[in-house]
């Protein structure tokens, strides 16, 4: 497939040696494994460089992991087919197999973009008995687009949980706002949360911050004033939102993360989880679109 790349994709390799496909276009630059069809880096057209997230508009850790079947701290992580422990609470590895398998190179086009896939094997079947096939699109013509689409390839319908996983850097998070969220329920999973924070106003970040929000719009804000821009997510075919932030003592806690990194950091994550949970019947595909644009503030 490589002699027959698009113009605007050419192959490369991530800071691990890993497999990848860079994407340059209007939108901006992106680099894309095979391994978990995983988005790393979106340097967004028009971004400027600042000492704290040099010309990044996505999150990864100085101490993130590139070794083999690792899922890396940062960018846009797939989470599929459950979410966290799934929705029995029993599934591992944590947030599916999708992050940490290889996915297949199918399509590309001078979008910029190109097209990933993941099947159903002996090994996935282990884990999770269903046949399916998952194809992850990435797009860079305007903004940066990503789109999951999930078919049930199989003879007996299915439940699932999917998330685009995205780390946005916000340069300080004491200072970053989530708008778009106001009044929607959301249940909050965080060990040491804000007290009484006002749900009918903008989410601001004073604690360990860990809600998944249920019924969301397609339109969400992201502003982050310590880097001068603000992020549009739309999303498309999403029931559920997650909000995050570990804060000091998760954050200590966690591997791949430097003990300040959460200050640099919040996850506004696109979903169908928990509650919202998707049930496929045989021959029925679901599709989750994100599409982010920077602007300034």
């Amino acid at each position: 497939m490589t002699g027959q790349l698009a113009r605007g994709v050419t192959p490369t390799t991530d800071p691990g040696g890993r497999e990848a496909w860079e994407l340059q276009g209007p939108g901006g630059r992106v680099r894309v494994t095979r391994l978990g069809a995983h988005v790393q880096c979106w340097h967004a057209a028009g971004l400027g460089s600042s000492p704290a997230e040099p010309g990044d508009a996505l999150f990864t850790s100085a101490d993130a992991s590139y070794g083999p079947a690792v899922a890396t701290r940062g960018g846009i992580p797939v989470v599929f087919p459950w979410f966290g422990a799934g929705v029995h609470g029993d599934a591992a590895p944590a947030h599916g197999f999708a992050r940490v398998r290889e996915w297949q190179l199918v399509a590309s086009t001078d979008a910029p973009s190109l097209t990933l896939r993941l099947e159903d094997d002996a090994a996935t079947r282990a884990l999770w008995p269903h046949a399916f096939r998952a194809e992850f699109t990435v797009s860079v013509a305007t903004g940066l687009a990503v789109t999951l689409r999930v078919t049930n390839t199989g003879a007996t319908s299915f439940e699932f949980e999917e998330a685009l996983h995205t780390y946005f850097a916000v340069g300080d998070v004491k200072h970053a706002t989530v708008h778009g969220l106001e009044g929607v329920p959301y249940d909050e999973f965080a060990a040491a949360p804000q007290a009484h924070p006002d749900a009918q106003a903008p989410i601001t970040f004073e604690a360990e911050t860990d809600r998944v929000f249920q019924g969301v719009p397609d339109d969400v804000e992201l502003r982050c004033p310590a880097l001068g821009h603000a992020v549009a997510l739309r999303t498309d075919g999403a029931t559920s939102a997650v909000v995050w932030n570990p804060w000091i003592a998760k954050a200590a806690a966690m591997g791949q993360m430097r003990d300040d990194e959460w200050t640099r950091f919040v996850c506004v994550e696109s979903a169908n989880c928990k509650a919202g949970a998707l049930t496929l019947a045989p021959g029925a595909s679901h599709t989750l679109s994100l599409t982010l644009r920077l602007q300034p503030l």
